[in-house]
């Protein structure tokens, strides 16, 4: 028996079920359906149960945008309708709602606009809402023309994306893996205003609206989440600010990007913003799956191969499912190296994921989730280039480095979620456990660096390799209470306790020529311990129907330790062993005001502050206190955003567009003593920016997208540390990005097929400062890559084709100083070479 919902308010005695005759083309039958309310007014009843009435009366409802089910049970007990439902169906849909005087069959309509969900009128006059039948295959021309309703969980509520009081971008899986996007810099590609600084192999600095001091940043100032699990370090130990969780195409369903800082919701590390990955859930009703298979070819580089697959798998019908995903994908690599470690393609490798999802729901209140994910990376080498910083050429050939020791790479990352929700009806109880665990270890090749000293001390150098690693752990619960949508005061409360460990341990060493050996020189162990407990919470009023105003305010606290231990010859004869440890209680605050202008578009203004965590700084015997501090404290920025967005031209234009003023203030920076580098507070920045997203599709074949950020970032006063002065650029970021995308769908003997091109032109950036030292200022030129999509669906299988990087343009990601002892010399990632993909996709 399919498990359903009662919509009103109900004795909890048993009640027999009402019978009706089953419709034709309808997939179940009527007795696995229960009336989802109850009349309001009994004496209207009968009249109501009527077909002859022609005209319906109207009545007023006021049904707040949000979560699907709650606005039917309001609708409910506002009209006085009988309503039959089935739960499965309007579960994690969103509404934008209804007010106003009108009839009740209206009311109900808006109330489902956007939804897939139709209605019928049962033999005793109550209303049915149920799905149609599904379509493996739909012909192109039955296509809405309308734009698809985004539902988003920003502000930890599932609501339509024009209804969040933010700049809120959706990235479909669909839509990334028709483009051939693998790993984070492909999902962020066409995000204008996000970058991601390349690390040679996976990950990287993520960063939004501007806000980095570039290659020395120790801490994230993006969050990383997989659905509500947090991924990450929050602090600067084991390089938790170069290792964001870069994700394969394991069962996403699609991405978020959360613009601005997010610290009442999302706490530390969050200070422009978050990164959601949004996964699958597990579907108790339908045993289904799908094969994937796909091959790609890089110019100058080695082939790739895809595989992956999913399994749904219902244990008992609406009540237990278990969804299983696995991939893999292997990489041919573009770079070469010359030298003693010479080798073609030397970073080709590949990428192993598996992920398990069960879902539980025991009762109509009572829903469990519980994730397991596990991803390994493996690369032979990274890939950078050696170009020379006078003329940005290639200082040997293309896409090649001079090596004398191999540089291979492997992360492997586990991470595990438990969320356990009840819903009490007047609000919803979530309770989230999460585990993640990441083991590192890299070697890279430091010869240029370090043999031209080891020369001076007579001794000759085959390869000086420097090899680490890392590890991270970290393990989180968090409590959620909030509140039903579409009242009057909406508010969410919740608790957060993270506990997270972390270790960083390297050797560099020089391999002698004449038989002489190994030597070390530089052997360092680093550990850490970061503990956080928070207390956050907003309120909404909704003042009027047109009218909103959101507060919020997270209370935290965390504790740190730190330890380090070096020794080797760039020590000295005495070991550096020292220690260190800090606490501190920042606040972060939320104010935001939302003001309908009609039933498709609002305007919004958004105040919000964020900050990341300070922490211990490792002093040595020798080092000067007046410069140093045994503890650098959190800095923290406000952001001012005024926003718009609306659902024009009969839903075929969606708009959204922002203005923003960041005040960045107490920003961590290097500063250095005794031959050693550490942490401190000093100056201030300010970013000004504006971004602009368009989606239009004026008929059911063509769309169109268009998304722009301008950013100026600038440092407010001089920042000792960097090197740089006050009115110089912050690094790594364009000034103006843009991307712009157009698709055709049309039909190939009755076969729905599609064709995109899109272009993304990134502007002028800097990879350091003007006029520092420490990180000098490269200037990286603009470029435009062109992009190419098509596919065709043949019911029982798909067929998809993509082309990046059309015209094989060298753009730089970024470019890292200071590896060399030659200061002209100087590494690049670039943007992958035109790589052509083919895939084809089997479901059951």
């Amino acid at each position: 028996m399919t498990r359903i919902e009662q919509a009103a308010s109900l004795p909890s005695k048993k009640k027999k079920q009402q019978k009706t005759s089953r419709p034709a083309g309808l997939p179940v039958a009527i007795r696995h359906w229960v009336i989802g309310g109850t009349c309001a007014l009994m004496t209207g009843l009968p009249a109501m149960a009527q077909a002859q009435p022609q005209v319906q009366a109207q009545q007023v409802f006021d049904v707040g945008a949000g979560d699907l089910k709650a606005a039917l049970d309001a609708y409910i007990a506002q009209g006085g309708v009988q309503l039959l439902y089935k739960v499965d169906d309007v579960k994690g849909m969103v509404t934008r709602g209804v007010k106003g005087a009108l009839p009740p069959q209206e009311a109900l309509s808006r109330i489902l606009e956007g939804t897939p969900l139709l209605t019928r009128r049962g033999d005793d006059g109550a209303i049915v809402i149920y799905t149609a039948a599904p379509v493996v295959a739909k012909p192109t021309t039955d296509e809405p023309q309308s734009l698809d309703s985004v539902t988003v969980t920003a502000t930890r509520r599932r609501e339509p994306v024009r209804e969040v009081p933010m700049q809120v971008n959706v990235m479909k899986a669909e839509t990334l893996e028709r483009a051939g996007a693998k790993n984070l810099a492909d999902y962020v590609a066409e995000q204008p205003g996000v970058n991601m600084t390349s690390s040679g192999s996976v990950g990287g600095i993520l960063t939004m609206r501007g806000l980095t001091t570039g290659p020395v940043q120790g801490i994230a100032t993006v969050g990383v989440y997989v659905d509500d699990v947090a991924t990450g370090l929050s602090s600067s130990g084991a390089l938790a600010g170069f290792t964001p969780l870069d994700m394969g195409m394991l069962d996403l369903n699609h991405i978020e990007v959360l613009r601005g800082p997010q610290g009442t919701l999302y706490g530390a590390g969050a200070m422009s913003g978050v990164l959601k990955y949004v996964t699958n859930q597990p579907d108790t009703m339908e045993f289904a799956g799908s094969v994937k298979f796909g091959t790609s070819w890089t110019q100058g580089g080695g082939p790739g191969f895809t595989t992956g697959a999913v399994l749904n798998v219902p244990l008992k019908e609406d009540v237990a499912a278990v969804r299983f995903a696995a991939f893999t994908d292997q990489l041919g690599g573009s770079y070469d190296a010359s030298g003693p470690a010479r080798g073609r393609n030397i970073d080709r490798g590949h990428t192993d994921g598996g992920r398990v999802s069960v879902l539980l729901t025991p009762t109509r209140e009572l829903t469990v989730r519980l994730t397991g994910t596990v991803q390994d990376v493996k690369r032979q080498g990274l890939g950078f280039e050696d170009i020379d910083r006078r003329t940005l050429r290639p200082w040997g050939l293309d896409r090649t480095r001079q090596l004398s020791s191999r540089e291979p790479y492997t992360n492997k990352t586990q991470l595990f979620g438990l969320d356990v929700e009840y819903d009490f009806g007047w609000a919803r109880l979530n309770s989230i456990t999460s585990a993640q665990d990441v083991k590192i270890t890299n070697s890279v090749d430091l010869t240029a660096l370090y043999a031209p000293a080891l020369a001076a001390l007579r001794l000759s150098a085959a390869s000086a390799p420097l090899a680490s690693a890392v590890e991270q752990h970290r393990v989180s619960q968090e409590f959620r209470l909030t509140s039903r949508s579409g009242t009057t005061i909406e508010w969410l409360a919740g608790i957060y306790l993270n506990r997270e460990r972390g270790a960083n341990d390297g050797t560099l060493s020089a391999n002698l020529n004449g038989g002489l050996g190994s030597k070390t020189f530089l052997a360092s162990t680093q550990s850490s311990r970061y503990r956080e407990e928070a207390f956050y919470g907003d309120v909404t009023w909704n003042a009027t129907p047109a009218l909103s105003f959101t507060g919020g305010m997270r209370l935290a606290r965390n504790n740190q330790r730190y330890a380090s231990k070096q020794s080797g010859t760039l020590v000295g004869p005495v070991d550096a062993n020292a220690s260190g440890t800090s606490s501190e209680s920042p606040t972060t605050y939320l104010a935001a005001a939302k003001y309908t202008l009609s039933e498709t578009s609002n305007v919004y203004f958004r105040a919000a502050s964020g900050y990341r965590p300070g922490g211990p700084n490792v002093l040595k015997a020798d080092t000067d206190r007046r410069i140093v501090q045994p503890m650098y404290k959190s800095d923290s920025l406000w952001s001012y955003e005024l926003g718009y967005k609306a659902d024009l031209l009969d839903r075929k234009l969606s708009l959204e567009a922002a203005l923003y003023d960041i005040e960045w203030r107490d920003v961590q920076q290097p500063t250095r003593s005794g031959g050693f580098v550490f942490v401190t507070n000093a100056g201030g920045a300010r970013v000004k920016g504006g971004e602009l997203t368009l989606n239009w599709k004026p008929s059911k074949e063509w769309r169109f997208t268009a998304n722009a950020a301008l950013i100026d970032a600038r440092l407010t006063e001089d920042a000792k540390g960097l090197d740089a002065k006050a009115g110089t650029r912050l690094p790594q970021t364009p000034r103006f990005a843009t991307t712009l995308g157009v698709t055709r769908n049309f039909s190939i003997a009755e076969h729905p097929a599609y064709f995109g091109v899109s272009a993304r032109y990134t502007g002028k950036r800097d990879a350091g400062y003007a006029g520092s030292s420490t990180i000098p200022s490269i200037k990286m030129p603009a470029y435009t890559l062109v992009d190419l999509q098509a596919g065709i669906d043949f019911q029982r299988f798909s067929l998809s084709a993509y082309v990046r990087n059309l015209t094989n343009k060298r753009g730089f990601l970024s470019i890292d100083t200071g590896l060399t002892a030659n200061p002209n010399l100087v590494q690049a990632a670039l943007a992958p070479s035109r790589t052509v993909g083919l895939a084809v996709n089997v479901p059951f």
